[in-house]
């Protein structure tokens, strides 16, 4: 007899549709993309907020302030970690960026997130054509690498974070003829959902009302 071996992804634009009815049971205000495939977008004010959920169970949440002068480093380090470790709220501050001289937004971020216990490294991009380099710091949990996610900050004040649940969400299949993996597609968007509430309650305010669009 022969064993197929398959992987079960979810029905096309189902975890996109799964994520967008948590994200507005939590109370936000989420436009999905018209044609199902694309960005949801999560309106906030002063910030570009989008969320891009991949059919393979990743996910891609952006932060963009509309003006780099209403970045917030510190903000920036408490989202990075809710994202990265799931503790919610606000966290001490341990790092030294502050008291030094000549310190980049992306620095104070990363020395914050460094001091407490996250990996920082700094990736550098070359535009041969312009003549050119953009710089961002990733960081990551010890010892899981992109495993457990990673946020990327500019010093622009953008914070991007992306992490693939799929594989964790994952269950064996036992079935003559056929092996491999499948995995909840409600799971997977469960996950995503409780991740990007959590750090968005970063962002409101207590007592805040919700945005809506015009």
């Amino acid at each position: 007899m022969t064993t197929t071996c398959l992987a079960a992804p979810a029905a096309p634009g189902e975890l996109l549709r799964l994520v967008a009815d948590g994200l507005a049971g939590a109370g936000l205000d989420v436009s999905p993309p018209a044609d199902g495939e694309g960005r949801l977008e999560i309106a906030w004010p002063g910030a570009r907020c989008t969320l891009a959920v991949g059919e393979g169970g990743s996910a891609e949440w952006e932060y963009w302030p509309w003006s780099p002068a209403d970045a917030d480093p510190d903000l920036t380090a408490d989202l990075a970690t809710v994202l990265l470790t799931g503790q919610a709220g606000r966290q001490p501050r341990l790092g030294s960026g502050h008291q030094r001289e000549n310190v980049t937004f992306k620095g104070i971020v990363g020395l914050e997130l460094k001091a407490r216990g996250l990996d920082v490294e700094m990736a550098v991009y070359c535009d041969e054509t312009a003549f050119d380099t953009f710089a961002e710091i990733i960081a990551t949990i010890p010892g899981q690498g992109d495993d457990g996610g990673q946020v990327c900050v500019t010093d622009e004040g953008g914070l991007t974070w992306t992490r693939d649940y799929w594989a964790e969400a994952a269950a064996l299949i036992a079935a003559p003829g056929l092996c491999g993996q499948a995995a909840d597609p409600a799971s997977v968007a469960g996950s995503v959902v409780e991740a990007v509430t959590r750090a968005m309650a970063l962002l409101r305010p207590a007592g805040a009302e919700r945005t809506r669009h015009g």
